[in-house]
C-alpha cells in the first residue's frame, strides 16, 4: 500500500473522485462527533450481522448457502465502508448488480451456468458505492472510475482517471470465474500505463476479492430465481462450476477480513461499544 494514502479521507480529499464514480451516491467525509458515533453504532451493528451470516452459511443446506455468504459478504463491506465515508444515496437502493439468464435452467447443460448467466454492475446500490468508498480511502481497484496518486507526500493528490474500468457491460460467470488478468491488461494497455506508480499487488487483491462478491451474488440470485439450474450447479453432474462458486464463498466470508487485517481504519474505538454477541 502506498505510504501517502489516507484510510479515512477527509473533507478535502472525499471530493476528489466525484467526477469519475462508479456511483451515483455522494460520497461525504466524517468530520464530526455526531458523525463518529452514527458511523460507530451502525459498522459494529453490520459487523455483528456478517459474523451470524457467515456462522449460519456453514450450517445451512446448499439450496440457500450463497445467499447467506452474500448477505455476510455485504455487512462485512458495510462495516469497513461505514468506518471511511458518509454515504448519501444518489439512486435507487438495491444490491448495484443485475443477473440476466437465458432460461430458468430447465435446458441446463454445460454450457448454461458459464455462457447463458450474466451479470452488471449498476451505477446506483451497493456494489458500486463499495468500489468508490474503498477507492477514495486508498483501495483502488480495476473497477474503480479513478485512483489517487502523489509521487512525494507534501504534493497534492493527483486524480487518474481510469481508462477502462472493469465491466461497463453484461459479463458472463464464465469470465467472472476464469478472468485473466494478464490478458485484460494486454487487451488495455492504457490500464497498465494508469496502474504505473499504484500498489499493484493490493489492487489486484482487492479487485479479486469485488469478482468473487460478484460470482456469490450470481449463485444466491440463481438460487433464488433459477431453481432449476442452481439444483444442476449444486448436483455438480454436468458442470463443475459450482467448485468456482465454493471458492468464492471462502474469498467473501475470509478473504476480505484477511485483505484488512493489517489496514488500520478501525483502530478506534469512536467511545462506542460493539454491540453483544
Amino acid at each position: 500500500m502506498s505510504p501517502y494514502v489516507e484510510l479515512v479521507p477527509g473533507t478535502e480529499t472525499v471530493p476528489l473522485g466525484a467526477n469519475n464514480q462508479r456511483s451515483k451516491d455522494m460520497l461525504k467525509a466524517i468530520e464530526n462527533d455526531e458523525h463518529i458515533k452514527r458511523a460507530a453504532i451502525e459498522a459494529a451493528a453490520q459487523l455483528k450481522k456478517a459474523r451470524l451470516f457467515f456462522e449460519q452459511a456453514e450450517s445451512v443446506g446448499e439450496e440457500i448457502k450463497p445467499i447467506l455468504y452474500y448477505y455476510g459478504g455485504t455487512y462485512f463491506l458495510d462495516f469497513v465502508c461505514l468506518n471511511l465515508v458518509r454515504r448519501e444515496s444518489g439512486g435507487h437502493p438495491g444490491h448495484g448488480l443485475h443477473v440476466t439468464t437465458d432460461s430458468e435452467g430447465w435446458d441446463f447443460d454445460r454450457e448454461w451456468a458459464r455462457k447463458k448467466c450474466r451479470v452488471h454492475v449498476d451505477s446506483t446500490g451497493d456494489f458500486p458505492f463499495y468500489i468508490d468508498a474503498l477507492t477514495i480511502s486508498g483501495w483502488a481497484t480495476l473497477f474503480s472510475g479513478f485512483r489517487l496518486h502523489k509521487d512525494t507526500k507534501p504534493a497534492p493528490w493527483v486524480v487518474r482517471e481510469n481508462p477502462a474500468p472493469l465491466f461497463p457491460q453484461k459479463v458472463s460467470l464464465d469470465l467472472l470465474c476464469n478472468f485473466d488478468k494478464e490478458r485484460y491488461l494486454k487487451d488495455n494497455p492504457e490500464v497498465k500505463k494508469w496502474l504505473v506508480g499504484a500498489p499493484e499487488e493490493m489492487v489486484w487483491k482487492l479487485t479479486s476479492l469485488m469478482m468473487d462478491l460478484m460470482v456469490v451474488y450470481v449463485a444466491a440470485s440463481l438460487a433464488r430465481y433459477s431453481t432449476p439450474a442452481w439444483a444442476q450447479i449444486i448436483e455438480a453432474n454436468r458442470d463443475d462450476i459450482y467448485n468456482d462458486i465454493r471458492a468464492a464463498y471462502r474469498s467473501v466470508s475470509e478473504g476480505f477480513a484477511l485483505f484488512f487485517e493489517d489496514e488500520h481504519p478501525f483502530q478506534y474505538s469512536y467511545d462506542t461499544r460493539i454491540p453483544p454477541y
